[in-house]
């Protein structure tokens, strides 16, 4: 009985750390100059209407790969922008949207450019 017990717990601790079916992941890295970029501020928004209005999702800044990961995001088209200073005088940007899928994880390289 207690080998039961212990399984049945067991079971339930895999149950519940189980990855929720109806949501996805998004990757993304950001490059500029043909070099990953660390330190990109990047702000994820929900829809393009979020976007104009600056109401974010989540924020992040990227790591040393230039890579930055949103986990458990609801399946639909999600839009991001991204930052870098260099200086106070030079910065890069990107602005694009990507699609989530459930159970999936969405991958999106950002090639940055300079503002004009």
């Amino acid at each position: 009985m207690k080998r039961l017990l212990i399984l049945f717990f067991l079971a339930f601790i895999l149950y519940s750390c189980e990855k929720d079916p109806d949501t996805g992941d998004l990757l993304i890295i950001f490059e500029y100059d043909g070099t990953n970029q660390a330190d990109v501020e990047c702000t994820l928004y929900s829809s393009w209407e979020n976007l104009v209005l600056k109401t974010f999702l989540d924020e992040q800044i990227s790591d040393e790969f230039g890579e930055v990961f949103f986990t458990g995001l609801l399946p639909g088209w999600y839009y991001f922008e991204a930052v870098k200073e260099f200086s106070s005088m030079f910065s890069v940007y990107y602005t694009d949207s990507v699609k989530v899928e459930a159970l999936r994880q969405s991958n999106k390289l950002a090639i940055m450019y300079k503002d004009k």
